[in-house]
């Protein structure tokens, strides 16, 4: 009710509105009054989005195992809950999806698309796309120009021609351009988890499919502004929203960035993030006005935005609420309109599969002919062939909106959304039968930094998650001592976790460019650039810096899922032929000097990466390196302290062969000092052993034996690890006895309570601390040392180091030399 009042010759009126509404939005009752709140429409909403999302996610992961991208699970769990089943019950239609409900549904599910389809074009980068090679945009073409005709033909046949006029003439044109669709997303995860992702199927795959979209998208356009009301003044609209964004928008957007201070971090990040997303809205409505598509508008926004922090938040705040939350309500309209039983019941079975099995080949022939032109081998062509068939979210809607425009009925939208199932659902099972026989892979040799020659090349592959530790671990190489007699070749990795549209667009960077072009990266602009942008150019600035050429360096980027990162970093080692691998720890400092909680997905590839790498590797405890020029010693110029902690075993060794090359600088002002602390057990230290017995069982006397027995296994073994210990030694102290700025020191020890006394004493005097991972109760001086980590795969040392607050200002470096079996150094 609104009162307004109104002064009528000095009498005061009232104007009452009464708007009556015919039933609440929410339930007022109460639930154990006599009104049923389902009826209510906003709790009727919620148990609606509740199904939707259980039905979909439930469904995601039953299917993973069988190679199924998501689209599959969330069409097949729109379709379970539309009139093909659930609904078909009295009691779905009365209180789950009443008539009623359903205008509310399709306006959360668009709302949902139009913000998803923002994400998307905030993830689109056209420069890849305006670079590609000629072999990427024939395939593309080739992928246009067969399944257009082709699925206009096949709805011809199907309908017949006593339909409307709109729909004959339309109709056949959706089919066309659904079928020119190859989703890039879902292409991106089924390429992931055949592992080809990053070959030459998988790259060119992933270009095409970019292209392809595009294309679609204005044919799509298109259509829908000449449908709309046939008017020509709709598409030249249309078109200059598009050319007002791209050339009027898009610089005003990036002068204000760069200009302005409305950008900077002195502005709440939440507020732009508010502005951009009722820009969104702006931007569909006005789109929508225009007699095209809203999610035109969201599109272009999205894909004029400046790239940067504020995408990257903006993902990160949205991108969850959107793609899970919200989008599945799209497919539960999409169910809703789906009628499986009407198409069986219209048209035979035979036909609807003939209809599937011609919009497969159309797409899947030309791309197959296409790349087999482009010289790909016939396997690789088949593989190709078939990818481009993976349908997703634009596929469906274009169908939609053919829908919406009523120019697809019940029966021609329902075959092609099965098509779009079928075929799409078929691409995973059918590639990994295709790559199961795959050529046995070549047995890589075992690498380890012992194995070096002293005028070999070294080889180191550092990776990165992020920005954070790019700073240190470039110090830490600038002090490894690249000689021009030995030169480091450094392939800088970036790890991206395979997690939708932008991480994919990384590989078609790399594909559509000839050679990858870093822009110079300033202070000024380093905030609005990618991280991989920042960490290419950081890499750049080293190798430009290095003398007398000493230091090459190749900027790379792996795109996967973090469970399967490893094996990405394994082959990319390999085909580097790559000595060491470096990698962050999954915990990051704090400002108190101790660790935060990490990222357990971080510290899964860190694990995985120790047991199946065929080189040694290295997990690098960044606790703020500091460049050697700034650290000034007592004779007066830069100098970097470094101290390696050596006990025993052939992961010690291998950290020392590294502290070694690090300090082996012919320079008489070298910028490293090494010390090197060989603790030694005393002849008078117990034999410990955290390792459990060999054969355990519940007999006193047999346990008794058993541990006897394996006491007497540990000493025969630390007896041969100390003979091998003192012959690398001998060999250590030869080969620096004319370098000062190494030193040996030996200390007896009895137990690892006096280790750790001993570390503590040390205290800060190292910016960096080189160790061993070792192996747990491997040596008495070790024995107790994990009780103060919970991180063994660091070792007991490196645990017990990076645990705690002892060494709280200094790096760590915790080698493993991994299944690698490398020669002496020194020999």
């Amino acid at each position: 009710m609104a009162d307004a009042l109104r002064d009528n010759g000095g009498v005061v009126e009232a104007d009452v509105t009464r708007v009556c509404y015919n039933k609440t939005i929410t339930h007022v009752t109460g639930v154990w009054k006599a009104e049923n709140a389902v009826l209510s429409t906003l709790p009727l909403f919620f148990t609606q989005l509740g199904l939707i999302m259980f039905i979909c996610h439930l469904l995601k992961l039953l299917l993973a195992p069988l190679h199924q991208p998501r689209i599959v699970a969330y069409i097949i769990g729109g379709i379970i809950l539309g009139p093909s089943y659930i609904q078909k019950t009295q009691f779905s239609r009365k209180y789950l999806f009443p008539v009623k409900s359903t205008l509310t549904i399709e306006t959360m599910a668009n709302l949902g698309l139009i913000y998803y389809m923002f994400l998307q074009g905030l993830e689109v980068d056209f420069k890849p796309i305006l670079q590609a090679r000629k072999k990427v945009w024939s395939i593309a073409t080739a992928g246009i120009l067969v399944p257009l005709p082709l699925g206009y033909l096949l709805h011809k046949t199907l309908t017949p021609n006593s339909r409307p006029l709109k729909a004959t003439t339309y109709g056949p044109l959706f089919w066309g351009i659904t079928l020119t669709t190859t989703n890039f997303a879902e292409l991106a995860r089924v390429l992931a988890n055949a592992k080809l992702l990053h070959s030459d199927v998988g790259r060119t795959a992933l270009s095409v499919s970019v292209i392809n979209d595009l294309m679609s998208s204005v044919l799509l356009v298109i259509t829908v502004a000449t449908i709309s009301d046939g008017k020509l003044y709709t598409v030249l609209s249309t078109f200059t929203l598009i050319i007002f964004c791209v050339y009027g928008l898009r610089p005003a957007l990036l002068w204000m960035v760069r200009n302005t201070s409305f950008f900077e971090e002195k502005y709440d990040m939440d507020s732009q993030i508010c502005f951009i997303m009722a820009g969104v809205l702006l931007f569909g409505f006005i789109s929508d006005a225009f007699g095209s598509h809203s999610i035109l508008g969201a599109f272009m926004l999205g894909a004029i935005l400046p790239k940067g922090e504020l995408k990257t938040a903006i993902t990160e705040k949205v991108e969850g609420f959107v793609s899970k939350i919200l989008l599945p309500l799209f497919f539960l309209i999409l169910g809703m309109r789906t009628h499986v039983g009407v198409v069986f019941r219209s048209t035979s079975l035979p036909i609807v599969m003939s209809i599937v099995a011609l919009a497969f080949l159309a797409k899947f022939v030309v791309t197959f002919v296409a790349a087999i032109i482009n010289k790909m081998s016939v396997r690789d062509s088949l593989a190709f062939g078939l990818v481009m068939n993976t349908k997703g979210l634009l596929a469906i809607i274009i169908l939609n909106s053919g829908r919406d425009l009523h120019v697809l009925d019940h029966n021609t939208f329902s075959v092609m959304m099965l098509a779009i199932l079928i075929m799409t659902a078929a691409v995973g099972p059918i590639l990994a039968l295709i790559y199961k026989s795959n050529v046995p892979s070549k047995q890589h040799k075992h690498r380890s930094i012992r194995s070096i020659q002293p005028n070999s090349e070294f080889r180191i592959l550092p990776c990165f998650h992020s920005t954070s530790n790019v700073s240190s671990v470039i110090n830490l190489l600038e002090i490894s001592n690249p000689t021009k007699q030995s030169p480091m070749f450094v392939f800088a990795v970036h790890l991206v976790e395979l997690s939708g549209h932008a991480s994919a667009m990384l590989i078609v960077h790399d594909t559509c460019s000839n050679i990858r072009k870093t822009s110079k990266i300033t202070a000024k602009n380093q905030k609005h650039s990618s991280p991989s942008d920042q960490i290419v150019a950081a890499f750049e600035k080293l190798e430009t810096e290095s003398e007398e050429s000493s230091l090459f360096v190749e900027a790379l980027t792996v795109v996967s899922s973090y469970a399967s990162m490893h094996e990405d970093i394994c082959n990319l080692a390999d085909d580097k032929s790559a000595d060491l691998i470096i990698i962050p720890f999954h915990k990051q400092s704090t400002i108190d000097g101790g660790m935060d909680n990490g990222n357990p997905s971080f510290r899964g590839i860190n694990q995985n990466l120790l047991e199946n790498a065929s080189c040694s590797v290295a997990i690098f405890v960044d606790r703020g390196l500091t460049d050697s020029s700034n650290i000034k010693n007592e004779d007066g110029y830069g100098c970097c302290r470094c101290a390696m902690l050596f006990i025993s075993g052939s992961d010690d060794r291998e950290a020392l062969a590294y502290a070694c090359r690090m300090a082996s600088n012919p320079n008489p002002k070298p910028n490293i000092r090494l010390t090197v602390v060989r603790f030694i057990v005393s002849k008078d230290a117990a034999v410990h052993s955290d390792l459990p017995p060999n054969n355990p069982n519940n007999n006193d006397h047999d346990h008794d034996e058993d541990e006897e027995k394996n006491i007497l296994e540990v000493i025969e073994e630390n007896e041969k690890e100390k003979q091998l210990d003192d012959q690398y030694i001998e060999s250590f102290v030869l080969n620096t006895r004319n370098q000062p700025s190494i030193k040996l020191i030996h200390e007896v020890l009895n137990n690892g309570e006096e280790t750790l006394k001993l570390i503590s004493s040390m205290g800060s005097d190292y910016n960096l601390y080189i160790v061993g991972r070792g192996q747990t109760g491997s040596s008495p001086l070790t024995f107790g040392l994990s009780e103060w980590g919970d991180c063994p795969e660091l070792g007991p040392l490196g645990d017990a180091l990076a645990s705690s607050n002892i060494v709280a200002s200094a790096s760590i470096l915790i080698v493993h030399q991994g299944r690698a079996v490398g020669k002496s150094l020194f020999s």
